[in-house]
């Protein structure tokens, strides 16, 4: 069965023909409980190898040192339970028996590199046992591709032609890319190392002015910029300041638009769908 999944700092999101799924990413350790209640949606406690611990709404009120690592580089033991989490869940979701898995999952263009991407599939590809919430799931990630976050969204529209700039912004980096005719243009993309919950006063106009302040050493005022992430709509206004062109990039399932969060996603989905037999 094949998978795209965007193992991000804020929300996991998960993508295949059965559907999309989205949840909280947050890990932290667990322990007894003394009373039973419902902090959200996504409460999860899990048991993978010998660690026992919360997951997603659980773990933000009741672990003491949960959270999510932010960062640029995501081959670290969190994605490795974001996406094992994230498989026995979405399998929950849609009732799938399937145990035999081929996916895409992303890292951000700044640690795009052959190291990285090597680390995290020898971390993600083989046989795994994970219990979500009691329910025990064996499984095998038999291929694992890493593809890059923000350009690879460009894949779940409709693809436009000429110069395209896409904004992925996220909770702890902003990927910015440009494609130009299809094509994947190196020098005038990258990562910045702030997003969304890395900004102490929450102040979305400081946080577009860094983008641009960035992005502006390259692209025009007068650029097509496309913007994804769950934050798209909100912060769409806003950067239209700077960027009159911008709009959101609304991805397409099923034959139909859906929300910008699910953008890479969705592209990973596709990549796997193309590259896996």
């Amino acid at each position: 069965m094949k998978l795209g999944v965007d193992s991000g700092n804020y929300r996991v999101k998960i993508c295949s023909e059965d559907g999309l799924m989205d949840f909280h990413s947050a890990i932290g350790e667990g322990r007894e409980l003394k009373l039973q209640q419902v902090h959200g949606e996504d409460d999860m406690w899990f048991e993978y190898e010998s660690e026992y611990g919360f997951a997603g709404s659980l773990a933000l009120y009741e672990s003491e040192f949960g959270g999510s690592i932010l960062g640029d580089n995501k081959a670290h033991r969190d994605t490795l339970l974001r996406v094992l989490i994230g498989i026995n869940r979405y399998c929950q979701r849609y009732q799938i028996e399937e145990t035999v898995f081929d996916i895409v999952i992303g890292q951000p263009i700044s640690s795009h590199t052959i190291e990285a991407k090597e680390k995290l599939k020898k971390m993600i590809k083989g046989q795994h046992t994970i219990s979500v919430n009691g329910i025990e799931k064996t499984f095998s990630i038999n291929k694992c591709e890493v593809a890059a976050e923000g350009v690879s969204s460009y894949w779940s529209g409709n693809r436009p032609e000429g110069l395209i700039r896409i904004l992925d912004i996220g909770s702890g980096t902003v990927n910015f890319s440009t494609v130009l005719n299809g094509k994947f243009i190196d020098k005038d993309s990258g990562t910045l190392p702030f997003g969304v919950n890395t900004n102490k006063s929450n102040n979305l106009n400081a946080l577009c002015r860094g983008i641009v302040t960035h992005t502006s050493k390259k692209w025009n005022s007068s650029d097509k910029v496309f913007i994804v992430g769950g934050i798209a709509e909100t912060i769409l206004p806003l950067l239209k300041e700077y960027f009159p062109q911008a709009e959101i990039l609304y991805p397409i399932f099923n034959q139909q638009y859906v929300s910008p969060i699910y953008a890479n996603a969705i592209a990973f989905h596709m990549i796997a769908v193309n590259i896996y037999e």
